[in-house]
């Protein structure tokens, strides 16, 4: 897992993602751990039965692929608030991106700090 910071480019990342072969999928940050999880419900596109807490992002995140076959670019931009907010929470997500992108050789992740 990538972490940036400062004035980062969502569209070079994408750009050189895509370069790369890969899928990109965007996660807006949250301001909280229950604004954070329902970001990734939208920013992935999960489905209404996702369960809105870590153990279904964890399998969420382990289910996650690309329609073609792709490796996947997931980048989560904008944690300064939730970091800021609820630092626990962060800390936890940041443990299952970290787990999950281990346990996958086609998951790359990016974590913005702005």
């Amino acid at each position: 897992m990538r972490r940036l910071s400062g004035a980062v480019s969502l569209a070079a990342l994408a750009t050189t993602a895509r370069s790369m072969g890969r899928s990109v999928r965007i996660v807006d940050g949250g301001a909280d751990k229950k604004a954070a999880l329902a970001a990734f419900a939208e920013g992935l596109a999960l489905p209404d039965w996702f369960g809105k807490n870590l153990d279904a992002l964890t399998d969420a995140l382990r289910d996650l692929a690309d329609e073609t076959a792709r490796e996947i670019e997931l980048v989560w931009d904008g944690t300064a608030l939730i970091a800021r907010n609820d630092p626990k929470a962060y800390a936890a997500l940041l443990t299952v991106l970290r787990d999950v992108e281990a346990e996958r050789d086609d998951l790359h992740i990016t974590v913005i700090e702005r």
